[in-house]
């Protein structure tokens, strides 16, 4: 049984009932989004730890759930988001650390899944999933991942024409996926990968997922609006080389630079987590 508590919400009034009154009261609150006119509203989603930590860089042990301790209200709140999404955003790395995953609300939480689905309809959305976006430079991806078989999701393999070419060469004819060359060498310009969204997709919600590097990138370019943040009540540490990462990679700022957010809500779970939504 899901146990979120509203702290704060600082989001405002609503014209209207967004949520479904079942996703309302689970969320304890509303869930509502601006819409954006010239490129997709980009919101990101993240679990740490108390010291700051993504990913335990540990094989088999490198995903969210590892961090959030397969917290089910993190995982409601993650399906609640996909389930808003019109896509969701991730990297090579991310999409390889999941083996089998679909990036689907229902996957993640599969108890909401037909409730989700009603959500979707509820408010216009044209799939009953988000599509699925891997960000791959060098075209390292895996397209005989089940992701790439399900015919109810629909799926986007972004990368270089260096990338694609090594996709073609390794799956010719029978590629399962939709593979779209961009300008550039290993390392997308986000701001590319956002227009295409935007204009040849329909993506009004981009839900970005990570990895860090790759959040580190829209970072750079001020793109990004809103940040859902989980606290996981743990303590893991960087490693003696440092390696396990902030959401924010490598990401350098100076003060004069820094991004600051406002606060917009806080939701807490039985379990100590907690639940932080910025405005960017």
């Amino acid at each position: 049984m899901l146990e979120i508590r509203t702290l704060y919400d600082g989001t405002g009034a609503l014209p209207a009932p967004s949520l479904t009154k079942i996703l309302r009261e689970a969320y304890d609150g509303e869930l509502f989004f601006s819409d954006s006119s010239s490129r997709p509203l980009i919101v990101g989603n993240f679990v740490q730890t108390l010291d700051g930590i993504v990913s335990l860089k540990i094989p088999g042990k490198s995903g969210g759930a590892d961090i959030s301790g397969r917290n089910e209200e993190d995982a409601f709140i993650m399906g609640m988001l996909r389930a808003y999404a019109d896509a969701v955003m991730f990297g090579e790395d991310t999409f390889r650390n999941a083996p089998g995953h679909v990036w689907t609300a229902g996957c993640v939480h599969p108890t909401f899944e037909k409730e989700f689905h009603a959500f979707r309809k509820h408010v216009g959305k044209d799939s009953l999933h988000p599509l699925n976006v891997v960000v791959s430079g060098r075209g390292h991806v895996d397209l005989d991942e089940p992701l790439f078989r399900h015919e109810e999701i629909r799926s986007l393999v972004l990368t270089t024409e260096q990338g694609a070419a090594r996709l073609h060469q390794r799956y010719g004819a029978t590629l399962p996926a939709m593979v779209h060359a961009l300008p550039g060498d290993a390392a997308l310009d986000p701001s590319n990968m956002v227009a295409l969204l935007h204009a040849e997709y329909g993506v009004k919600l981009l839900l970005h997922e990570g990895g860090p590097t790759l959040f580190s990138a829209f970072l750079r370019q001020s793109l990004l609006d809103e940040l859902f943040l989980t606290m996981a009540p743990q303590i893991v540490g960087r490693s003696r080389t440092g390696e396990r990462p902030a959401f924010s990679g490598p990401l350098e700022l100076s003060p004069e630079q820094a991004i600051w957010g406002t606060l917009l809500s806080v939701k807490q779970a039985q379990s100590g987590h907690l639940f932080l939504r910025y405005r960017v």
